[in-house]
């Protein structure tokens, strides 16, 4: 039987947004969830002014929010502003709660590029692949080039193409995805490379590309006989429309008119995505 929970402090009027992926949240379980989610991008002091504000006016957590008051000014870790809000009510069970704080404290054991990683993902998968591929930008050239880091140098560089492939910068993303592959020979980045450049209309690479590898013609035919079905699945989806219209402005020459609906579209999909994840 599934557990029910219920709201322990008052559901605001205004959203509390965080900076940094642009999600509002409207209740203390929402706080923690979020926490529950994207733990990595709680590794500073995130406790700020307009967070203890909202939780004191907004859902009337005066204790918790005097408590975090205090905690800033003795100047603890990250870690203990955690465990503060996540014991505050009896949302999480005090082994969910362990493990989350658990699973802070492994982060900062670890070496800085892979704490650094593990913030460019949690962004990624909270909607938010530019501010990713910033840090993805950033690790490609800090990764120390040894044999025993080339898995996460593949990661690294499979996320940074993940993050142009959602930005439709298809042809920048082939790149990323093939030197993933190089560097760790995942299947997944591989597989993400022909789909680039498949998106790109290059069968011909594609099949080359096979042969080199070994794989056999059945192989290529399965592939693109994959992708068009997908293409065939999104004919009457609009937001694939959309997509179909702006790609012909950009081959007209109309780059302006092509960045405009670009950018409604990923807008878009960015509200709709947080709109699921709430």
């Amino acid at each position: 039987m599934a557990r029910v929970i219920l709201c322990t402090t008052k559901m605001a009027r205004k959203p509390f947004c965080f900076p940094v992926t642009g999600q509002n949240i409207y209740s203390y379980e929402e706080l923690c969830y979020y926490i529950q989610q994207y733990t990595a991008l709680f590794q500073e002091d995130f406790v700020s002014k307009e967070l203890i504000e909202w939780l004191l006016e907004e859902i009337e957590a005066k204790e918790l929010a005097d408590h975090l008051v205090r905690l800033k000014r003795e100047n603890v870790l990250s870690r203990v502003y955690v465990l503060a809000i996540l014991e505050a009510y009896p949302y999480f069970s005090a082994k969910s709660i362990k493990e989350i704080v658990e699973k802070l404290d492994g982060l900062r054991l670890k070496e800085t590029w892979l704490q650094g990683k593990e913030y460019a993902d949690t962004l990624y998968r909270a909607g938010c692949p530019k501010q990713a591929r910033k840090i993805y930008d950033r690790l490609v050239e800090e990764l120390p080039k040894t044999e025993e880091n080339e898995k996460v140098r593949g990661a690294v560089w499979h996320g940074r193409g993940s993050c142009f492939a959602k930005n439709m910068q298809h042809k920048e993303a082939s790149e990323c995805f093939q030197k993933a592959f190089e560097l760790a020979k995942e299947e997944t980045s591989r597989k993400s490379y022909f789909m680039s450049l498949y998106l790109l209309g290059k069968k011909e690479v594609i099949q080359e590309e096979m042969e080199t590898a070994g794989l056999d013609k059945k192989q290529y035919d399965d592939f693109i006989r994959e992708m068009e079905e997908k293409e065939a699945n999104l004919e009457y989806n609009q937001d694939y429309q959309t997509l179909q219209k702006a790609l012909r402005l950009k081959e007209e020459g109309y780059e302006k008119q092509y960045q405009k609906k670009r950018k409604q579209l990923l807008t878009k999909w960015k509200n709709d995505y947080r709109d699921e994840d709430r």
